[in-house]
């Protein structure tokens, strides 16, 4: 979109959407000044207004967490990735010992309330918009699911937090945690509304630099949470059965919604990065000497222009115990990077002539010409696989074993194999989640946001899982305990509200 220089009123209004996302988007925590902010009607006076609101939503999470390892930094008490001792972050977290000053959580927490913010700017003056009311009614539901997905990862995450579900030009720096029954009523109805909201497709071109959701995204959001409620900490299990049902309405309007498995060769490359129609919801990137948007490859070590003993950023790697288990096949040489080039020698990941004698996740590197560090690579945090398990799992655990959930999951273990791999017929109800729960497991290992960790947590599989840790890890600092399950609320925050401690 182009603008006069010469036209004042436009001119405001850009600079009431940079004094927002300013004050939402700079910082790590819930504090923020609010001299200088402007009554937020005002940006509404001018019919484009909401829709730069709108594009800001996923400006929040991309420019804040997911261009940096900080989004994966929760998952590592998960068995499927860990760290290298100099990371202090991740390492916290991955031996259970973290502290509220950890500075990657505070990152996460402040960049999901940042989008919470921007979507109650929406939500609480939508009708003060002069933009035609089928734009208002998209801006609307993009506002409820990024304030529906953001408050999904912070429940998770953390447990108790505050509920802010108005606008105001001040935080108020008293309001007490939420129950978490209370968190998951307001995703569930943001989501429903946004379901009915959204367009059932749009041009890419709108998606570019930023995540645009439709309806099959809010569906997608709605089966994850279901089948988050129906386990630990609600325990809700009736909720299985809903969760398959909003799985099943992505899977039978897939082709409606543009929604496929993608080839397990061209998932992770560059050639299919912005087309690629597995991914549901993500944050797109591009990186180019001009410094565009762009996410940091955290996991990968250095390999332009060759490696070096596996030096580089590699914040996190594979967990070696969680490896050895992973199935043959192509998902797994997909998955993971097992030699390195060290000077014109290739040696395996354990050789000792590695740095840390660990796998990389190869599906992290951008095999596009990268110009450093920052890369171009889509994060994903929903695809289509995650919908077909969900439904999986959930079908089984509400109305039994079909083959409508056989189906499913096949379809993910052939993609994984490159054969046709059927789980093994007439299983249980729990015997067949426990094969969906692996599945899960190995397609998503690594800390994508659909990650092995939050399936321990809702299984209540921490303790299992970590029991079986390398003896070439970091040793725990204890074994963990279900205190172990949510993070501790960053201590800035305790420190400027007294009800969050």
């Amino acid at each position: 979109m182009k603008f006069n220089s010469k036209n004042e009123t436009m001119k405001k209004l850009v600079y009431i959407i940079f004094i927002i996302f300013l004050g939402t988007s700079c910082v790590k925590n819930l504090k923020e000044d609010p001299k200088g902010v402007l009554d937020a009607t005002a940006m509404f006076s001018n019919p484009v207004g909401i829709t730069l609101v709108a594009n800001a939503l996923g400006t929040q999470l991309a420019n804040i967490i997911y261009n940096s390892s900080a989004h994966s930094v929760p998952y590592m008490g998960g068995d499927d990735l860990t760290q290298q001792p100099s990371k202090q972050n991740a390492r916290e977290v991955d031996i259970f010992a973290v502290t509220s000053a950890n500075a990657s959580l505070q990152t996460d927490w402040g960049g999901y309330f940042a989008a919470i913010r921007t979507a109650n700017t929406i939500i609480s003056n939508v009708q003060y918009s002069t933009a035609d009311k089928s734009v208002n009614d998209d801006c609307l539901g993009q506002a409820y699911f990024y304030r529906a997905i953001s408050y999904s990862f912070l429940t998770r995450i953390w447990g108790k937090v505050p509920l802010f579900l108005k606008y105001s030009d001040v935080i108020d720096y008293t309001i007490a945690p939420s129950e978490v029954a209370d968190i998951y009523a307001t995703i569930v109805s943001d989501c429903q509304k946004a379901d009915s909201l959204l367009p059932e497709s749009r041009p890419l071109s709108e998606c570019f630099l930023g995540a645009k959701p439709i309806k099959g995204t809010a569906k997608a959001l709605l089966s994850q949470v279901y089948l988050t409620m129906a386990g630990w900490p609600l325990k809700q299990t009736s909720n299985y059965a809903l969760a398959a049902e909003k799985a099943k309405e992505v899977i039978d309007n897939a082709s409606v919604y543009g929604y496929e498995l993608a080839d397990i060769h061209d998932l992770w490359t560059w050639a299919y990065n912005y087309k690629n129609k597995e991914c549901i919801f993500g944050m797109f990137y591009y990186n180019t000497a001009e410094g565009d948007w762009s996410g940091t490859m955290a996991s990968p070590p250095a390999d332009r222009p060759e490696e070096e003993a596996g030096s580089g950023w590699a914040e996190y790697y594979a967990d070696i115990s969680f490896f050895n288990k992973f199935p043959a096949g192509p998902r797994k040489d997909v998955t993971y990077k097992t030699s390195l080039n060290l000077h014109g020698t290739v040696v395996p990941w354990y050789s000792d002539l590695t740095r840390h004698q660990h796998p990389y996740f190869h599906k992290y590197t951008d095999d596009r010409d990268s110009l450093d560090w920052w890369g171009s690579r889509t994060q994903q945090i929903i695809r289509y696989a995650e919908v077909l398990l969900t439904y999986a799992e959930a079908k089984a655990m509400s109305t039994g074993v079909d083959q409508s959930a056989y189906d499913a999951v096949n379809l993910v273990r052939a993609r994984a194999a490159g054969k046709p791999n059927d789980l093994t017929p007439g299983l249980s109800a729990s015997a067949f989640r426990d094969s969906v729960v692996a599945e899960r497991g190995w397609e998503f290992a690594g800390g994508e946001p659909a990650s092995r960790w939050f399936d321990l947590i809702r299984l209540e599989r921490v303790e299992e899982a970590n029991a079986s840790r390398d003896p070439k890890e970091i040793p725990l600092n204890h074994a963990p305990t279900h205190a172990d399950y949510w993070m501790p609320i960053p201590s800035y925050d305790k420190a400027i509200n007294p009800n969050l401690k």
